[in-house]
C-alpha cells in the first residue's frame, strides 16, 4: 500500500549547523524549459507573459548537460540529489534517458529524480529511463479524467491511456520509487477518493496537493482563490521570513546554463553566473551568490526585485534559520 504523505523530506540537515556549504545539497537542471501543458497555475500558461518578460525557453543541450555533471567532481562532497527539473517538462528533452544515464555513471551515489506530467511517458520511454538508473519520479496529474484535464491544464488527454502509461511504469520500475499527485483544484471528494484507490498497490506515495501562489509577479486567481493555507495543507507560516534557506542549499541552472537563484524565478530576472563561463564550484562560491546570501542574512531580502515579491517561503519553507542570521553572516564575512 502506498503511503498518503507530501513530498516534505522530514530527515533533514539542521541547515544553520553547517552552512556555508563547500557543496551544495541539490542540484537543480532545467533540461527543458518548454511545456506541452498550459496549466493556469504556472507560467509556462502564459506565452504573452513570457513573451513580453523576454524569457528564453528551450531544451538543454547534452554537451552542456555533461559539462555539468563533470564540474560535480570539483567539489570536496559529493552532492546528495540532481533534480533534472525547473520549470517545464523534463521529458520534452529526447536525451534524457541519456542524461540519467550519465550522472548515474559519473556520479553513482546521487539520488537522480524527476518531475514529470507523465504526458509523454510511453512504455519505451519508461524502460529507457528505468534502465538508466532514475532513482524517484515525481508524477504530476491534473485532474481523474479528460474535463479537469481540459479545464485545468488546456489540453486534450486520453486519460485512461495517461494511466494506462504510468502503472507500465510503476510496474516495471524496479529500484525507482513513485511519488503521484493531484492538485485540490482538479479534484472533488469523490475524485480524491478513486485518486488514491486507483494508485494505491503501485506507487510508494501520494497525496492531493494544495495550490499555492508559487511564482513571483504571476497571478493565478483565474484558476485559484488565495485561502491562507500552505502547499501541505498548514496554515501560513504568521511571520514575515527574513532568511530564505534554499540559496543556501540549492543550486540552479536554467536550459543555457544560467545560474538562477532558486526554482520560481521563472522570468529568469536573476543570472547568478553561467556554467558555460565557470565551474560550478566557482559559480557555487562565487561574489554574486554570495552577496545575494548575504543581503538575505542582513535582512534586506524584500529589497531584492526577485526575492522581495516571493511568497513561496511563507507557504511550504521547512528549514527556518532566520534566528541564526547573525552567527551565519559572520560565517560569511570569514570567508577568504
Amino acid at each position: 500500500m502506498a503511503e498518503i504523505k507530501s513530498k516534505q523530506e522530514t530527515q533533514r540537515t539542521r541547515l544553520e549547523t553547517v552552512i556555508p556549504l563547500e557543496t551544495p545539497f541539490v542540484l537543480m537542471l532545467a533540461v527543458a524549459s518548454v511545456c506541452n501543458f498550459r496549466c493556469g497555475y504556472c507560467p509556462c500558461s502564459a506565452p504573452d507573459l513570457l513573451k513580453k518578460n523576454q524569457v528564453k525557453k528551450g531544451i538543454m543541450d547534452f554537451d552542456l548537460y555533461t559539462k555539468i555533471i563533470d564540474d560535480l567532481e570539483e567539489f570536496p562532497q559529493k552532492t546528495k540529489i540532481l533534480r533534472l527539473q525547473k520549470e517545464g517538462e523534463p521529458l520534452s528533452n529526447k536525451r534524457f534517458a541519456d542524461m540519467v544515464r550519465y550522472a548515474k555513471k559519473k556520479q553513482p551515489s546521487l539520488t537522480v529524480d524527476t518531475t514529470t506530467n507523465a504526458s509523454l511517458l510511453t512504455p519505451e520511454l519508461s524502460d529507457a529511463i528505468i534502465d538508466a538508473g532514475l532513482d524517484k519520479i515525481f508524477i504530476s496529474l491534473q485532474g481523474m479524467n479528460a474535463d479537469a484535464y481540459k479545464r485545468l491544464a488546456g489540453v486534450d488527454v486520453d486519460f485512461d491511456h495517461l494511466v494506462e502509461n504510468i502503472l507500465y511504469f510503476c510496474r516495471n520500475r524496479r529500484q525507482c520509487k513513485v511519488y503521484i499527485k493531484v492538485p485540490d483544484i482538479g479534484v472533488n471528494e469523490v475524485e480524491k477518493e478513486q485518486f488514491f484507490q486507483l494508485f494505491d498497490d503501485h506507487v510508494d506515495e501520494m497525496f492531493v496537493e494544495h495550490i499555492i501562489p508559487t511564482w513571483p509577479d504571476f497571478d493565478i486567481s483565474s484558476v485559484k482563490k488565495d485561502d491562507d493555507i500552505g502547499y501541505y495543507g498548514d496554515p501560513l507560516y504568521p511571520d514575515y521570513i527574513k532568511v530564505c534557506p534554499i540559496i543556501f542549499y540549492n543550486l540552479v541552472v536554467n536550459f543555457d546554463g544560467a545560474i538562477a537563484p532558486c526554482s520560481v524565478d521563472w522570468a529568469h530576472l536573476t543570472v547568478l553566473g553561467n556554467v558555460k563561463e565557470q565551474s560550478l564550484r566557482e559559480l557555487w562560491n562565487g561574489e554574486k551568490i554570495n552577496t545575494l546570501r548575504r543581503q538575505h542574512l542582513r535582512g534586506k531580502r524584500r529589497a531584492h526585485p526577485l526575492c522581495g515579491k516571493c511568497v513561496t517561503l511563507e507557504y511550504c519553507n521547512v528549514d527556518m534559520i532566520d534566528a541564526y542570521a547573525d552567527e551565519i553572516l559572520g560565517r560569511f564575512n570569514s570567508l577568504p
